[in-house]
C-alpha cells in the first residue's frame, strides 16, 4: 500500500512539473486579427492589439477598399509606421507580376502623405505612436469583379 502511494505521489509530483510546448510542431507565428470598420472603435481595437501583443496584427476588411481609396482612419496608422522609420511593403496578389515600384501604380504614396499631414495635426492623439517599431504589409488581392483591392494590412514588429 505504501509503495502504491509513493508511486502515485511521484507521478503527480512529476506531472505537476511538466512544461507545455510553446509551439505545436510548426514555426508559424500566431497573429492577432482586428476587423476594420470606419468607426472610432477600430482605433481603440487596433491600439489595444498593438499595445498588448508583439505578434503580427492583421487588419481584415468587411468591405475591401481600393488601394486608391484607402480609408483615412487606416492611412493614419500606416503613415505613423512610415514616418517613424518603419517600412511599408505592398504585396501583389499571388500569380501576378510585381512591378518595381508598386506604389506608383496605386497612388498609395499620395494617400500616405495625406495621412502623414493628418498625423502632424493630431499630435495630441498618442494612440498612433503604438505603431512605432512596426512595419506594415499591405496585401492586395482581386475581388470577384477582378478589381484590385486591399485584402489585409498587417503590422509586424521590426
Amino acid at each position: 500500500m505504501k509503495i502504491s502511494f509513493l508511486i502515485l505521489a511521484s507521478i503527480l509530483f512529476l506531472s505537476a512539473c511538466q512544461t507545455m510546448a510553446t509551439k505545436a510542431g510548426n514555426d508559424k507565428e500566431v497573429s492577432v486579427n482586428v476587423s476594420f470598420l470606419d468607426l472610432e472603435g477600430f482605433d481603440a481595437d487596433l491600439a489595444l492589439a498593438l499595445r498588448s501583443s508583439a505578434a503580427p496584427i492583421t487588419v481584415d476588411f468587411f468591405e475591401k477598399p481600393s488601394p486608391n481609396d484607402t480609408p483615412a482612419r487606416l492611412q493614419k496608422w500606416v503613415s505613423q509606421v512610415r514616418e517613424n522609420g518603419g517600412k511599408v511593403k505592398v504585396e501583389m496578389p499571388k500569380n501576378e507580376l510585381t512591378p518595381k515600384n508598386p506604389f506608383a501604380i496605386f497612388g498609395i504614396i499620395g494617400s500616405l502623405w495625406s495621412g502623414a499631414s493628418a498625423i502632424s495635426k493630431m499630435t495630441e492623439q498618442q494612440k498612433y505612436k503604438l505603431a512605432n517599431g512596426r512595419d506594415a504589409i499591405i496585401r492586395l488581392e482581386r475581388n470577384a469583379a477582378k478589381e484590385l483591392v486591399i485584402g489585409q494590412v498587417i503590422f509586424v514588429k521590426k
